[in-house]
């Protein structure tokens, strides 16, 4: 019984002692002269917590960010006039609202913000840590949005002709090549001019290899119909905040996410055919110089007419070059939950050029046969 009231009174000695605290802090802020806001800023389409918002008072120099649990708490703010508070956070519209505080009190604002519509074209994700709006970068950075069920098959047609001073060529026209992609033209003459390529954050090695002629990059592997955005960084800038190496310019490439809600399915699919020109090779001519060779070509040409001496003619376009066929199909899945978003995509692309391979291995042996008299 002592035990329970000496714990009793020790019980209620810790509260005088916390009301006693908590009354000198309240008469001190009555006799400064100062006040208490805080609030929780939400957003205004989901209600979740903003997370990192910038609060403060446009005039009295206070301010503060709130937590994550979106709540903020403004302290010895001068009481007995009205300040405007003001929240600010990157994507969404700026909020403010006239708040008064009276000696010694604390004032609840809360606020719903709501996004942005140009979330997209006034944000930007640059060297320097964390997204920039636009307006206050000083650096020139070109945005690029994929149009919507435009005929596109490659991230490097994606940026051709899209923004000024980005061009992209190509070097032999082969099916499958990928493009040389230049920003303000070449900057050296001995070194790559090549400009830097993140996708997410992550660098990637766009020089790809050779093949058959052809110079593969590895931009091209990505499917364009998962880039929500491409951000170019342009001239002393992109070497500025990137290093010397990125003096050709920065390409940043950023893929879709996932949206919470019910899936949503996307499926396309895209066939493309390429020919070549019937006027712009002559028909091939020659003859053979013995019985043997007018054999041979009468077998391969399939043909009877074909005498030593005799002139005969071909037509290279219709025997060695074709009609070329490209199929691309893509499917993608996103949605998500509160806690888990999703976003999955897949991509099957086959191109096939003009060119006839099966009577290319020809063509060298009727040149190896009338080599001397064609």
């Amino acid at each position: 019984m002592n035990r329970l009231v000496r714990w009793g009174g020790t019980l209620v000695a810790a509260l005088a002692a916390s009301l006693s605290v908590t009354s000198t802090t309240l008469y001190a802020q009555a006799g400064a002269g100062v006040g208490t806001i805080e609030g929780t800023v939400t957003d205004a389409g989901t209600g979740r917590p903003v997370e990192g918002a910038q609060v403060g008072l446009t005039t009295a120099g206070i301010g503060g960010t709130t937590n994550s649990q979106g709540r903020y708490r403004l302290q010895n703010v001068p009481a007995g006039r009205a300040f405007d508070v003001r929240v600010r956070m990157v994507g969404y519209s700026p909020s403010t609202r006239a708040v008064s505080v009276n000696a010694g009190q604390t004032v609840t604002a809360d606020f719903a913000i709501a996004q942005s519509a140009l979330q997209l074209q006034a944000v930007v994700t640059t060297g320097t840590a964390g997204a920039t709006e636009v307006k206050r970068l000083g650096n020139s950075v070109a945005t690029i949005d994929p149009p919507k069920y435009a005929p596109i098959n490659s991230p490097s047609e994606l940026l051709q002709g899209r923004e000024p001073g980005v061009v992209g060529f190509t070097s032999s026209g082969l099916a499958g090549e990928g493009m040389k992609i230049r920003i303000r033209g070449n900057a050296s003459l001995t070194q790559s001019n090549e400009p830097i390529i993140f996708v997410d954050g992550m660098r990637i090695n766009s020089a790809g290899s050779s093949s058959g002629g052809a110079s593969i990059s590895r931009l091209d592997d990505i499917d364009p119909a998962t880039i929500e955005r491409i951000e170019i960084l342009k001239g002393a800038a992109a070497a500025t905040l990137y290093g010397t190496e990125a003096s050709n310019g920065v390409i940043q490439i950023f893929t879709k996410r996932g949206v919470s809600g019910e899936p949503k399915w996307d499926f396309q699919v895209n066939a493309d055919a390429s020919n070549y020109p019937t006027n712009r090779l002559d028909d091939n001519y020659g003859y053979a110089t013995t019985q043997a060779k007018a054999d041979s070509l009468k077998k391969f040409w399939g043909r009877s007419d074909i005498t030593p001496y005799k002139p005969f003619s071909e037509a290279l376009l219709r025997n060695y070059f074709e009609t070329g066929l490209g199929t691309t199909a893509s499917g993608s899945v996103t949605g998500g939950t509160q806690n888990l978003n999703y976003f999955l995509s897949g991509r099957y692309n086959k191109d096939d050029g003009p060119f006839a391979a099966q009577k290319l291995g020809g063509l060298a042996h009727d040149f190896k046969i009338g080599r001397a008299h064609v």
